[in-house]
């Protein structure tokens, strides 16, 4: 399927981190204050460049491309969208659950649309029915596009979770 980075017990620590980042709301508001702590961590604390977009019903209500991002990284960000608007969690769950063989890969019978890999996770409200919005990140390796989502959120929402770097 593809020959991206995971290891077996991130799938526990992906279950777990979508188990807790939840929102009881999710504003635009929250998303701008999401969306910038991501740029804070891309530049503190994983000193790379990325590529942040945050998508509510298929509107973008942030987007930011820091200096050496691109028209690829864009590319990138739909594709794993469409992986994880397909299967209901982030992308890089989407990935691992199918590499271990718990989910059958779809998204293989039109691999031009889809990129099954870090970097989207979905904003689900503490019923964890439909999400708000997902949020994207493409320009680190694929795993840390996934982390610092979930950094982030984790952050937001007051919360401790475990990592898969």
């Amino acid at each position: 399927m593809g020959t991206f980075y995971w290891q077996e017990q991130w799938l526990d620590i992906l279950s777990e981190q979508e188990h807790l980042l939840c929102y009881p709301e999710f504003t635009r508001k929250m998303a701008l204050d999401l969306g910038m702590e991501i740029l804070r961590l891309a530049q503190e604390t994983y000193r790379k460049s990325a590529a942040i977009r945050i998508v509510e019903d298929g509107t973008t209500i942030f987007a930011y491309k820091m200096e050496g991002t691109s028209l690829e990284n864009d590319w990138w960000m739909d594709k794993k969208l469409a992986v994880s608007r397909m299967t209901g969690m982030s992308s890089l769950r989407s990935y691992v659950e199918a590499e271990s063989g718990r989910l059958s890969p779809e998204w293989l019978k039109r691999p031009d649309n889809f990129a099954a890999c870090g970097g989207c996770f979905p904003v689900f409200s503490t019923d964890g029915q439909t999400p708000w919005a997902h949020v994207l990140v493409s320009g680190m390796e694929h795993y840390e596009d996934h982390q610092i989502i979930a950094d982030a959120m984790a952050i937001q929402l007051n919360q401790t979770i475990k990592s898969v770097l």
